[in-house]
């Protein structure tokens, strides 16, 4: 991340946080998400996942997931209150603030900082922080390089592991993709020694 010095310093305070999710999120949009607040919880921070929508039934098994607020499901105002008092708010695998619907709007009138951690081209330029990268294969993997930058490595636990793998995994196609490149796996393996359990994920994701 470029200032991560900056941002580091920042979460140094307890912060309220937001974290949001493309419209229909998919395993690495909703894992991103479920895995960095859980981090965020482990530092102190105040952290409430947001969907603009709902999404499939075989990733809700995710840790975390009970506490997801649905924004089509649930009060918009509910939505609106915690964006508005966020210190910190999370954009998780999209680029642009029109993929979240009307949140998109509520979002750029927000007076907290923006953090924009995703690998889709040609990203809008609204974020205070970046994490971003076109050649990453999902936005989990991103997260977790955030982790590290962030040199909490140690905090990552068998739930968190297993949303970042998650996320890796679908976006990977089950790392049959070009995109499962030599980065992608020592990830994926360092996961696993996190807790991860391969076979576990498979078998919720695809046959369920």
């Amino acid at each position: 991340m470029e200032k991560i010095q900056e941002f580091k310093k920042y979460l140094k305070t307890p912060r309220k946080t937001v974290l949001l999710t493309h419209f229909k999120p998919d395993a690495d949009a909703l894992g991103s998400a479920l895995g960095l607040a859980k981090y965020l919880l482990k530092k102190g921070h105040v952290a409430q996942v947001i969907t603009p929508s709902d999404y499939p039934d075989f990733i809700s098994w995710m840790p975390g997931n009970k506490n997801v607020l649905i924004f089509q499901k649930d009060r918009p105002e509910k939505a609106a209150r915690f964006i508005n008092e966020a210190d910190l708010i999370f954009c998780l695998d999209f680029s642009c603030l029109n993929r979240i619907n009307d949140l998109g709007a509520m979002v750029r009138k927000a007076s907290g900082k923006k953090v924009l951690i995703d690998h889709h081209l040609e990203p809008e330029k609204f974020a205070d922080f970046e994490q971003w990268d076109g050649t990453a294969a999902s936005t989990a993997e991103l997260v977790f390089k955030l982790i590290a930058e962030l040199e909490d490595k140690e905090l990552i636990d068998a739930e968190i592991a297993e949303c970042l793998y998650a996320g890796i995994m679908t976006d990977t196609g089950g790392f049959r993709h070009p995109n499962t490149t030599n980065t992608v796996l020592k990830i994926a393996s360092e996961l696993v020694e996190h807790g991860a359990d391969p076979y576990k994920v498979s078998k919720l994701i695809y046959d369920t």
